[in-house]
């Protein structure tokens, strides 16, 4: 049983396809060749495919969740005083701590899915920081967000009461 889809698209949008294992080797090579024309001529963020289907952790990368609950904010004092553990932390899940700026981090829910969004650095290819163009005193950074895989061990600040 074949189930189709309505899928609607802007400009500026990414687009993920799945499952795309059925169509051999020589139908993913046509694709490969005519995915760039296709994000050019509908001015598409990005287009992606996927032999296997599509899971909520490829995707977050390109697709932030914006409507996710916030469970817990480390803000730059608490990132600055717990660096190492954070770091720790944050490469168990996945990351690249070189690449996570000491901005804020958040734990979030989105669903069923924990999320962890951060600030990550914006690079060349070589892995140098970019300049922002906005602030040249600042380094370029970006949101991400990725999938929480591993528990924080660090006590949460907000949880604390006056004695």
């Amino acid at each position: 049983m074949t189930h189709s889809r309505v899928v609607l698209l802007q400009p500026g949008d990414h687009l993920l396809i799945g499952n795309l294992k059925a169509l051999g080797d020589e139908g993913l090579e046509a694709l490969h060749e005519v995915l760039p024309r296709l994000r050019e001529a509908l001015r598409l963020g990005g287009v992606v495919a996927f032999e296997d289907d599509v899971t909520i952790a490829s995707a977050l990368p390109l697709v932030p969740a914006s409507d996710a609950v916030v469970l817990r904010v480390f803000e730059r004092e608490t990132v600055e005083e717990n660096f190492r553990v954070l770091a720790a932390w944050v490469e168990a899940n996945g990351i690249d701590p070189e690449t996570v700026a000491a901005d804020w981090l958040t734990i979030e829910l989105h669903g069923e899915q924990r999320l962890i969004r951060y600030r990550a650095y914006r690079t060349t290819a070589d892995g140098r920081r970019l300049r922002d163009p906005g602030d040249r005193s600042r380094a370029w950074t970006i949101e991400r967000v990725a999938p929480l895989l591993v528990d924080l061990e660090l006590p949460d600040p907000s949880e604390r009461h006056p004695g």
